[in-house]
């Protein structure tokens, strides 16, 4: 040990660079002169003495290198390693290739994975305060269940900043529909208002001008996609937008403000900003001190996160004032959740601003990624032992010189390591530049591998030590054990049987049957979804939204015209569009179902079916007091004749008079829920909707565009095909199919590779064997029998596994995913075990060609 008054890195230098044999007296020598030197001239001036000592120590006669000597030796043994790796690698090609191909592959498929957990747990990370930010949530009791919500009454803010010291900013949140227009451009655009601080508890970079300017109720701030959108590459600070809030409501916005492009691992965002004082203008019947009127969201930044729980303490005062303006809809609680975690809790906050992270996507990777790494480990494994089959004379020769199984094993673990580091290079280069932007393009997703990134190299680290090890470690441990004696006589027969090694291509085979029936059954289930009924006829509708009565008359006038056009009908909502949850009383408990106010030509115009009782006469008042349900809304209340039956909404109460068949309004991964239809007035009418004769959609959406030019030139046009609502979803599914079968792609791959590097190490075992029946006359379809023969117990032990467990595994992971998939049928299970079949079929003919084309004589010579 170094004693603490010496200078610590001269006499650790010396200890390096000094002849172990002298270290000891010449440090004891050093020790004992400084010793001395600080009791003559004191500490500072006896260090300096110390320094000049050990540089004179610098001479031939005492630098040795010391105790590090043999560490140098071990570099030299590592870097003979390091040689004969290469050259085994030089001569055997074929296996190198597979080997480091099968390990880069599967390395790529789980940087893929690492990409994309770590955009989910970055979201919103790159705001400076998200430690001090809080939204503000609540929970209620709403269908037997307690639930989360996102939104808060419009005056909260206002009393929290006021009321709490530790609160040191605020800020409301609330979206709104309008029209912007700039010269001749003119689109529907979702604004947001917030407070001015909004811009400095989130901390979103400006590109042009200053956050400051929010103060100002007539500045308005893009972001940097809306900037390109209306002013391409141009700065926009300056130019005025004209925002069309509805009802003829129109204000002249200033824009005083870009953001720079959001980071690809963001959940909050916004197209444009305004000051939340626009909300007069914007709203109608505003009034900031209702707390029964909801904003989408409320902000609060506390000084101090030591603050937190003197905050919490005082929010039951809030859902106490909440629950007496509202006492039809109590809150039990209110509560606060960062904006470090809101990403990771959104899924579980309803109507929330922020989106969750879909864990059981990093489950269902992560197990994808696995099955690939697996494959590739036990493909390594499998051509491992072949190519140590050609270097048992070698081991042998080392043993001979002097190594034991302990440096032998070194030796090929170090081989492995160095193998594995060449996969882990080419597959960072495949996920890099192929992998991950063919997965964004499936999936449009903005994954990146950011190479500065410590947390990338230490996976990475990582991936190269449980890679190399387990892949290496086996045929490893299975070689090192031979005997000099037994492998200079040549009594030792890798190909003859080798249990393990069967085992380990079993487990692959069934892995690789579990990955072909899951891309067949995504496959399956695609073209089950596309195919089934959406409950209405949707192909036969077309629709647009329109923005207040004159321009629903003006259309229905136009459209009426058209021969084509079958029934035209208005509504406020609209099928495959976001339809709002109210509450509904009954005797036992309040339940959350989804209204729709329609009219009374809707179900005709939608084609859905009656079932029950009646649907709204036209032009009847009384009928305003009525409503239709459909199906799962009569099943979950418990309804056997819901007909006549009066349900309490808020103040009204509404009689049932109609039940409709069960139809989608969401896509096939959400339940269908509850809805009841209320009759409504043209004034509310947000949706014109027309069906068409079947094969005249084209002509009549045509018809549907020109008169829409004709009679709202100065309103974009937002409208579409029905059948179209849900593309998005349905080329999500194609993507998630597309997925699957790359995956078993490249099981198909791995496992061929493993068969072939086992069926190599057979005939290579048996070459005198297979020679001698050459000479003897024996056909090439006897050898070939010989040669599968063994492996036919192996697939039907994988087939036997893989069916049953891949047929409970994919029918679990669309019970997760889907609320509605095909029924489980057997296809998948057959076409993967003619795919190993072939599999087999195949690498047998490639051996057995071979086995044609060598010569029989030189194959008897073999040692």
């Amino acid at each position: 040990m170094i004693p603490s008054q010496l200078p610590k890195w001269f006499a650790r230098g010396f200890e390096w660079f000094c002849k172990a044999e002298l270290f000891d007296e010449l440090q004891g020598d050093l020790e004992e002169a400084f010793q001395e030197n600080t009791k003559t001239y004191g500490a500072a001036k006896a260090r300096n003495i110390y320094r000049l000592e050990v540089l004179k120590m610098l001479r031939p006669s005492v630098v040795g290198f010391g105790q590090f000597h043999s560490k140098f030796n071990h570099l030299i043994m590592f870097k003979n390693y390091f040689k004969t790796s290469m050259r085994s690698m030089m001569k055997s090609p074929l296996s190198s290739f597979i080997n480091i191909f099968g390990l880069s592959v599967a390395i790529g498929i789980c940087l893929i994975v690492y990409a994309f957990i770590d955009q989910d747990i970055s979201i919103d990370q790159f705001h400076e305060n998200k430690h001090q930010v809080y939204l503000v949530t609540a929970f209620a009791d709403r269908d037997g269940e307690v639930l989360q919500y996102g939104q808060s009454p419009l005056p909260l803010a206002t009393h929290m900043i006021s009321d709490l010291p530790q609160i040191k900013k605020s800020s409301r949140v609330q979206d709104i529909n309008t029209v912007v227009k700039y010269e001749d451009r003119v689109f529907h655009e979702r604004i947001r208002l917030v407070d001015p601080d909004f811009l400095d508890m989130l901390t979103f970079p400006m590109q042009w001008g200053s956050p400051e300017t929010l103060n100002d109720p007539t500045s308005i701030i893009l972001s940097n996609d809306m900037a390109i959108k209306y002013f391409g590459d141009l700065n926009p600070v300056g130019k005025d937008l004209l925002i069309n809030f509805g009802n003829d409501k129109t204000k002249s916005f200033a824009i005083s403000g870009v953001a720079e492009p959001f980071p690809n691992a963001h959940a909050i965002d916004f197209d444009f900003l305004i000051n939340f004082d626009n909300i007069e203008q914007a709203t109608e019947n505003y009034d900031e001190d209702n707390w029964d009127q909801l904003i989408a969201a409320t902000l609060i930044q506390i000084n101090q996160v030591a603050d937190l729980d003197l905050v919490i303490d005082q929010l039951d005062r809030y859902r106490k004032l909440q629950n007496e303006s509202n006492p039809k809809k109590i809150i039990k609680s209110v509560s606060l959740v960062s904006l470090a975690d809101l990403h990771m809790v959104s899924n579980d906050i309803q109507n929330g601003i922020s989106y969750g992270v879909r864990k059981e996507g990093w489950v269902i990777l992560s197990i994808m990624a696995g099955f690939v790494m697996l494959l590739a480990c036990m493909n390594y494994i499998n051509i491992g032992i072949v190519s140590a089959a050609k270097r048992l004379k070698e081991i042998g020769v080392r043993k001979v010189i002097g190594a034991n199984r302990r440096l032998v094993l070194v030796q090929l673990l170090t081989e492995n390591v160095l193998l594995t580091s060449f996969a882990l290079l080419f597959g960072l280069f495949l996920a890099y530049s192929l992998f991950i932007p063919w997965f964004n393009s499936l999936f449009g997703r903005g994954l990146e591998l950011v190479l500065t990134q410590p947390m990338l190299w230490l996976f990475l680290g990582s991936m190269l030590l449980i890679t190399g090890l387990g892949s290496g470690i086996y045929p490893a441990l299975y070689i090192s054990k031979f005997q000099v004696v037994g492998i200079f006589r040549g009594s030792i027969q890798l190909g003859k049987k080798s249990l393990m090694t069967k085992v380990f291509l079993t487990f692959q085979l069934v892995l690789a049957f579990i990955t072909i029936s899951g891309g067949v059954w995504f496959t399956q289930n695609n073209a089950y979804q596309a195919n089934r009924s959406w409950g209405y006829s949707a192909d036969k509708v077309l629709y647009v939204d329109v923005p207040d009565r004159s321009a629903f008359e003006q259309m229905h006038a136009a459209m009426s015209q058209n021969p084509d056009v079958i029934s035209i009908s208005g509504s406020s909502q609209h099928m495959g569009h976001r339809v709002p949850q109210i509450t509904i009383s009954r005797p036992d408990r309040d339940f959350t179902v989804g209204m729709m106010r329609v009219g009374s030509n809707y179900f005709r115009t939608m084609g859905i079916d009656l079932i029950h009782g009646r649907t709204f006469e036209p032009h009847s008042e009384g009928d305003k007091q009525m409503i239709v349900v459909n199906e799962e809304f009569a099943k979950n209340l418990l309804l056997d004749d819901p007909i006549g039956e009066v349900i309490k909404v808020d103040s009204l109460r509404l009689e049932i008079i109609g039940v409709v068949k069960d139809f989608h309004n969401r896509d096939f991964d959400h339940a269908i829920q509850p809805i009841i239809f209320n009759l409504t007035d043209k004034d509310a009418f947000r949706f014109l909707s027309v069906k068409v004769n079947d094969g005249k959609q084209p002509e009549v959406y045509q018809a549907f565009r020109e008169a829409w030019m004709a009679h709202l030139p100065n309103t974009p046009f937002r409208g579409g095909y029905q059948s179209g609502v849900f593309n998005g979803y349905f080329e999500y599914l194609d993507s998630s199919a597309e997925f699957m079968r790359a995956l078993a792609f490249v099981s198909i791959l791995l496992a061929s590779l493993g068969l072939y590097g086992l069926i190599t190490l057979n005939v290579s075992g048996r070459n005198k064997e297979f020679s001698i029946r050459k000479i003897l006359g024996a056909r090439l379809s006897h050898i070939a029998k010989i040669i599968s023969t063994q492996y036919v117990p192996l697939f039907t032990i994988s087939m036997l596994l893989g069916a049953p467990l891949g047929y409970w595994l994919i029918q679990k992971l669309f019970d997760t995913v889907f609320a509605y998939h095909m029924p489980m049928n057997y296809t998948g299970l057959i076409i993967s075990g003619v795919f190993l079949v072939a599999v087999l079929g195949i690498v047998t003919w490639v051996q057995v060609r071979k086995l044609a084309k060598a010569n029989a004589v030189q194959g008897l010579r073999t040692e």
